[in-house]
Parts: structure tokens; sequence; C-alpha cells
């Protein structure tokens, strides 16, 4: 007979499983590019003409804003820490430090901008209050947002037409020590900075389409979610080839997400020389 699955219940909706939830979208509210959109990037990166021998060092500051309802979404100092002891482990190769001074942390109690949803009226009064200039800082926005979201980010490109929403906005539980299990290491946050650094998903356009435009990333038909085992398809589009089950960019669970690829690390620095330039030192 076979076990049956229990459900979870993730930022306030319950799903059957894992798997479901990783069907939604585990939680990633950030938009998919259009095809347009994508060749767009892709050229203002080629015409950038970057020389990646040149960019040894990016650092970011990131401005922690905690948007809180009652005691709800008071995130602590020691989550702080965590989450960018997170950030670092996970974007070192890349050459990316993240820091923040403490001292600059916000906190700001409003109900209707604790439970914004992505493009909502309420994200964009939040931000337009509060946002720090983008071109210097990763404006980090955490918040009980809408149900099941686990966050969402802006890609880049999107600086230059509305700086008021860049940055990334994350479930407060699903930080480190959060209740969102098995989503609260962290994680997320790498995820979504992976968005906001450039990068798509792995499994972006399926077996069709423009991929996510990296050449060292299996290709898969659909999000992997859960732990899934080494050594196994899970998807992949080419016989032979296994779906990237501990990438950053797809949806299996905190703990079982620790790389990003050579080619991602790639063009994390390209988008950075393209867009982001501020965050570069010389």
């Amino acid at each position: 007979m076979k076990k049956k699955e229990k459900g979870i219940t993730i930022n306030k909706r319950k799903f059957k499983s894992l798997e479901e939830f990783s069907q939604f979208g585990r939680g990633c509210a950030t938009p998919r590019p259009n095809h347009y959109q994508i060749a767009r990037a892709d050229e203002q990166e080629r015409s950038a003409r970057v020389n990646l021998r040149q960019i040894q060092k990016i650092e970011i500051n990131v401005q922690f804003t905690h948007i809180t309802f009652g005691q709800k979404g008071k995130i602590t100092e020691k989550q702080r820490e965590k989450q960018i002891d997170v950030l670092n482990t996970a974007f070192s190769k890349a050459g990316v430090i993240f820091h923040y001074n403490p001292y600059t942390v916000k906190f700001y109690e409003e109900k209707t901008w604790y439970n914004m949803d992505h493009g909502s009226v309420e994200e964009r009064e939040a931000k337009t209050y509060l946002h720090v200039t983008p071109e210097r800082n990763l404006n980090f926005y955490t918040a009980g947002i809408a149900s099941p979201l686990l966050g969402w980010a802006t890609f880049p490109y999107e600086l230059d037409g509305d700086r008021i929403r860049d940055g990334v906005v994350m479930l407060d539980e699903s930080l480190p020590g959060g209740n969102a299990a098995p989503f609260n290491l962290g994680i997320t946050a790498v995820h979504e900075i992976g968005h906001w650094l450039g990068l798509y998903h792995t499994f972006q356009g399926g077996c069709i389409g423009f991929g996510d435009q990296i050449d060292d990333t299996v290709s898969h038909k659909e999000p992997n979610s859960g732990k899934p085992l080494d050594g196994e398809p899970h998807g992949a589009c080419k016989i032979g080839e296994f779906a990237p089950i501990h990438n950053y960019m797809n949806y299996c669970d905190d703990d079982w997400l620790n790389e990003f690829s050579a080619e991602q690390i790639n063009r994390i620095k390209k988008q950075v020389a393209t867009y982001r330039k501020g965050f570069i030192v010389q």
C-alpha cells in the first residue's frame, strides 16, 4: 500500500505535497520574462563587452527593511546576521560580498503593507516610502506578504524603467530561524537575489523556448521539489542528462540547494557590469 503523503502548510495555505507547492511556483512570484525581454537583456549585456577578469569583487550593501504588524514580522539581529552569512556562502565564488549596517535597519508597522502582494498598490506605496538608492543598495524587504508566496525580485534590466520597485521582497518566516520549514534556512533569499543579479530559473521555458541562457545548466521540463535523489533524470530534456537538483535557481528544499554553475557566476558578473556598476569594487 502506498504511504499517504502528509500535507504541508506554507504561508497560511495548505498543499497536498511539496510537489504541488513546487508546481504552484514554490512561492516565487518573480515574473518570467518574455522572449523580447530576454533577448533585449542579452543584447545589452553583449553591447557592454564585459571583461570578466576585471571584475574580482562585487560589494553589496543590504538595506534591511522589515514591515511589521503588531508582533508579526519582528526579525532579529541574529536572523539578519545568519541571512548575510548564507548569502556570502552562496555567492562567494562569484566574488560577491554582502554586508549591512545594523544602525540603518528599518522597522515600519503598516497592516496593508505587511500583507502586500506582488505588483500591488500596497507594494508600490511601501517601496515609494521606504526604498533607498538602488544603485548603491540592495533593498531587502520582509513582510507577511500574500499567501502562499515566499518572495519575489526585480531583474537588473528593470532598474532603468522603475527604480522604486528595485530589490527583493521576502516572507519574514523564510529567513533563517523562521517558521516556513522546509524553506526557513535563508535560501529563498539566495534564489530571489539570484534573479536580482540576472539569473533565470533553471527550468525557464521547459524543454522549448529560450531557456535560462546558461550553457552549463541542464534544461528540464519543470521545477523539481523536495529532496530528489542524485543520478536520476528528474525531467531533464535530453536523454542521459540530469536536472540540476542542487542549483539555487531550482525549487527544491532549502537544505538541498547549494550551488551556482560556472556560467551562472559569469552571468552574474556580466549583469552587474551592465546594470549595477555601482557595486563593483575597483
